[in-house]
């Protein structure tokens, strides 16, 4: 890639100048040795202090001892010279005198701010990082990519406008950016505001809040007499019918499943006393829940659905099989699937049965980071043919009275707390087992109930989400008009030209005088001072300023 290219055509009062010939200094910093968390010694910035819009951000700050140091100054440009690809160009300039050392993955860049403004500079080299002229030209290591002094004064050209209308347009930039980040304040605080009410929407429906009025006008009809529940058209079933006919489910679920098992090994299934084996579902742990509606009932999970793990990917695996996709952790986000990179694994035909996903199974997953914990949504058959990582919890329920979505909605909300307090963290993996989710207490509705919630809870996310679309197109908008602002700036379209100006050709020509007589200057001290001791002179290399 050539910085030509991202020029376009300059007007006839500029030029343009290698960075070599115009600056007057480049210079790295200093390995900062070890850094020390309580604030003590000097400020040491890093790469990473540099933000993406080569604004200089202090958070994460560290400090160092040191006693020989040469402090950022105003008018200091700094520029990351090596560190993640990521990182490689930002550049920032100092706007005051400060106490600041700054890193080695850092050159300062110095220039005569009579002759040339160090914003105009900065900004420009940062424009370079953001159409990604250094990543495209870097020299990359193993884990680091670097541009070296070399190739910044010699590769790297710059356009010069007449000095005073350097000034102007990085007044204009300033002005228009100033414009831009007040509206994409505006912008992000609506979308928290949304966030936040989307959140508000779930925790209201899945703890009765949001269809409280909608229970006092069916209340008086709930307690009516069997006889008159035909006609009355707001007769709601309580929840504990429902739950009693789900648990009825569940038992003769498992009971098929032991008939199955029974014949399949050969075994003749003359009597009952296996029956006697079957286990209730445990009371769940209601502790630090939130409060129901009296209407409700709490169940474990357990209670509504059968869970079960996935398939282990193992590379010594050795079977013989057939490829099929399978979902995995990046799948399963919170309220939605992820299918557009899917891969596939070889599984045996039972694998395949016994793991295939059915319409209306609830996923969970694992964890792996802590807000991955318990994650997830409702399968609708959006392959044909899938199974599930063992990473994936899958519930298949007992009962389609019982709605998968208003399961999965409570999980990713009140459920998140319940999957922190009983999740098992590592240094750097947090976890939840089958035995933890099997206890996970879910609220239960009347049935008629939770159509109404999760009806009105997709209503209301639906325009929340388009408004959150909106917003997106919108910051993006932003985005690419900040690009257009820069773009026109580097090409003298931001501001009219002044005739009045001295024209840049008459500036290089003084920046390159001097220059000479810089050099000049120093050839004369250097004969003048005499011959240096092999530690002095080392002292003065590492802290040359001047190129």
């Amino acid at each position: 890639m050539n910085e030509h290219n991202l020029l376009g055509k300059i007007p006839d009062s500029w030029c343009a100048a290698k960075l070599g010939e115009i600056a007057i200094g480049l210079s790295p910093g200093f390995p900062c040795g070890k850094h020390n968390k309580q604030g003590i010694g000097v400020p040491h910035l890093r790469p990473m202090n540099i933000l993406s819009r080569g604004e200089i951000s202090l958070y994460d700050l560290k400090y160092v001892e040191a006693s020989d140091y040469t402090s950022l100054k105003a008018g200091d440009i700094l520029f990351n010279n090596t560190n993640s690809p990521a990182l490689l160009g930002k550049t920032s300039y100092i706007r005051q005198d400060t106490n600041w050392a700054f890193s080695n993955h850092m050159t300062r860049i110095q220039v005569d701010e009579n002759n040339l403004s160090p914003a105009w500079i900065a900004r420009y080299l940062h424009y370079l990082f953001e159409t990604g002229y250094f990543m495209a030209n870097c020299t990359n290591h193993v884990n680091q990519a670097s541009i070296n002094t070399g190739f910044l004064s010699t590769r790297v050209r710059v356009p010069i406008p007449p000095l005073s209308e350097q000034h102007r347009i990085v007044d204009k930039i300033e002005e228009l950016f100033t414009q831009l980040d007040v509206g994409i304040e505006e912008l992000r605080k609506a979308q928290a505001q949304l966030k936040r009410y989307r959140q508000a929407v779930l925790k209201a429906a899945v703890t009765g809040e949001l269809t409280k009025e909608w229970r006092e006008r069916t209340t008086s009809c709930q307690l009516v007499e069997p006889q008159q529940q035909a006609a009355s058209l707001l007769y709601v079933e309580p929840a504990e019918k429902l739950l009693a006919r789900i648990l009825n489910e569940r038992r003769m679920k498992w009971e098929a499943d032991q008939v199955k098992k029974m014949k399949a090994s050969g075994k003749t299934v003359t009597n009952v006393d296996w029956k006697a084996r079957y286990r209730e579902p445990q009371s769940p742990d209601l502790k630090q829940m939130p409060a129901l509606p009296a209407a409700w009932q709490w169940a474990r999970l357990d209670a509504l659905a059968l869970i079960k793990g996935g398939i282990t990917k193992d590379s010594k695996r050795k079977i013989k099989g057939r490829l099929v996709p399978y979902l995995r952790v990046a799948n399963v986000q919170r309220g939605y699937l992820d299918l557009s990179i899917m891969k596939e694994i070889k599984a045996t035909k039972g694998e395949i049965l016994d793991l295939k996903l059915e319409q209306g199974d609830v996923l969970f997953t694992e964890g792996g980071d802590r807000d991955k914990l318990g994650r997830g949504w409702v399968w609708n058959d959006e392959l044909p043919e899938c199974i599930h990582q063992n990473h994936i919890f899958r519930g298949r329920l007992y009962s389609k009275e019982m709605s998968a979505r208003f399961i999965s909605f409570f999980s990713n909300t009140c459920g998140l707390d319940y999957f922190l307090r009983e999740g098992k963290q590592t240094t750097n993996l947090a976890s939840i087992n089958m035995t933890k989710l099997s206890g996970l207490p879910v609220p239960v509705p009347p049935a008629k109930e939770q159509e109404i919630i999760v009806s009105e809870i997709e209503r209301c996310i639906s325009i929340a989400d388009a408004l959150l679309q909106t917003i997106e197109q919108s910051l993006k908008q932003a985005e690419r008009i900040r690009q257009s602002i820069l773009k026109q700036a580097f090409e003298g379209k931001l501001v009219p030209q002044d005739p009045n100006d001295e024209p840049a050709e008459v500036l290089l020509e003084r920046i390159k005088a001097e220059r000479v007589e810089r050099e000049a200057q120093k050839r004369a001290a250097s004969k003048l001072n005499g011959p240096r001791s092999r530690k002095n002179t080392k002292r003065m290399r590492t802290n040359r300023l001047t190129i």
